[in-house]
C-alpha cells in the first residue's frame, strides 16, 4: 500500500515536471498513464487514457472540456482516493455507472469529494448532464437513500401507546 502510494506520488512530480518543462503547459499525451486519468490539458480539455492495439496504456486528449479554471490540472492522490474513482480506468467514465455502485457513488457525494476535488465533481456532474441526470439531485438521492437505510436499522427510542379508538358510525345523508 505504502509503494502504491509513493508510486503515485513520484508519477504526479513526474507529471508536474513535463508540464514545467513545457513551459507550462500541460499535454495529456505527454503523462504518464498513472497520471492521466482526472487530468485537464493547458487546452481545458479532460485527459483519458486508452489501450493501444499493442496492450499498452496511453494518455489522450478527449472532446469533453474541463471546467473554467482547471486547465493544467492533474488531480490528486487524495482526491482519488476521496472521491473514490479509480485513475487506471480507460476512457471516460460513466455517471450512471458510478450510481449504480453505492459504495463508490457515495464516495463521490460524500463531503471530502465535493468540497475538495472540483475537477472530479465537474467531470461527473458533466458526463451525468450528458447522460440526463443532474449529479446534485443524485446525490441528495444518495443521502436520503442513506438515511432511511440508517433509520431503518434503528430501533425507535420510544414508541407512543395509543388506546383503540372506536369509529363512530358515519351520519346517514338521505
Amino acid at each position: 500500500m505504502a509503494s502504491s502510494t509513493a508510486l503515485a506520488a513520484i508519477l504526479l512530480v513526474l507529471a508536474v515536471a513535463v508540464q514545467s518543462a513545457r513551459g507550462g503547459q500541460l499535454a495529456c499525451e505527454e503523462l504518464p498513464p498513472d497520471a492521466c486519468a482526472f487530468a485537464v490539458s493547458s487546452g481545458g480539455r479532460r485527459c483519458v487514457l486508452e489501450r493501444t492495439p499493442e496492450g499498452a496504456h496511453r494518455c489522450q486528449t478527449s472532446a469533453v472540456r474541463g471546467a473554467r479554471g482547471l486547465a493544467g490540472w492533474v488531480e490528486t492522490g487524495a482526491c482519488v482516493r476521496a472521491c473514490g474513482v479509480d485513475r487506471a480506468a480507460l476512457g471516460l467514465p460513466v455517471a450512471s455507472a458510478a450510481a449504480e455502485d453505492r459504495r463508490s457513488f457515495g464516495a463521490l457525494c460524500s463531503p471530502a469529494c465535493r468540497d475538495a476535488c472540483p475537477n472530479v465533481v465537474d467531470l461527473y456532474a458533466t458526463l451525468a448532464a450528458a447522460e440526463g441526470m443532474s449529479l446534485p439531485a443524485l446525490c441528495e438521492a444518495q443521502n436520503k437513500a442513506g438515511n432511511r437505510r440508517m433509520m431503518a436499522g434503528m430501533a425507535p427510542v420510544a414508541a407512543p401507546v395509543a388506546a383503540p379508538v372506536a369509529a363512530a358510525p358515519a351520519p346517514c345523508e338521505d
